[in-house]
């Protein structure tokens, strides 16, 4: 419960203050993309294959903050702060240096018992990390390319 106020906090912390780089309707709706993205992998992964829960197994109110405030919450301060003007170099550095936090972050919900395994192993997360920030970058650019059409 400790990791979960602290991060909420310290998340919300990072956003309010950092400078934006990134509009309020890429937030938003990255945000939403973030959160459906969560919620499915959470039904098959958690639910039907019980491979890890947070808190609790089964539906636990607790993890409804982590689904919409910690992971919108990273979602936006990783796309505010990509640097998409750098080599491409940076760019898989800054892909794999969030990849790492994440994975630091997972193995301290573990050990704290906010996330618990029952099946899943730390290193597919590292595999599925760079995917999912991939991921999050490629629905980023549609929705900017989109926002560009519809301003013309």
């Amino acid at each position: 419960m400790i990791l979960l106020l602290i991060s909420v906090f310290s998340f919300a912390i990072i956003i309010y203050f950092m400078p934006k780089r990134i509009s309020y309707m890429e937030m938003y709706t990255t945000s939403m993309f973030s959160t459906v993205l969560q919620l499915i992998t959470d039904i098959y992964l958690e639910f039907k294959y019980r491979l890890y829960w947070y808190f609790s197994p089964g539906i636990d109110n607790l993890t409804l903050w982590y689904v919409f405030f910690i992971y919108p919450a990273v979602n936006i301060i990783f796309l505010n702060f990509y640097p998409r003007l750098a080599t491409l170099s940076k760019q898989i550095l800054y892909i794999l240096g969030w990849s790492a936090f994440a994975l630091a972050y997972e193995w301290i919900a573990v050990q704290t018992e906010v996330f618990q395994y029952n099946g899943w192993k730390l290193w597919y997360s590292m595999l599925i990390y760079p995917l999912l920030y991939l991921l999050l970058l490629f629905n980023w650019l549609i929705i900017k390319t989109l926002k560009n059409k519809e301003d013309q």
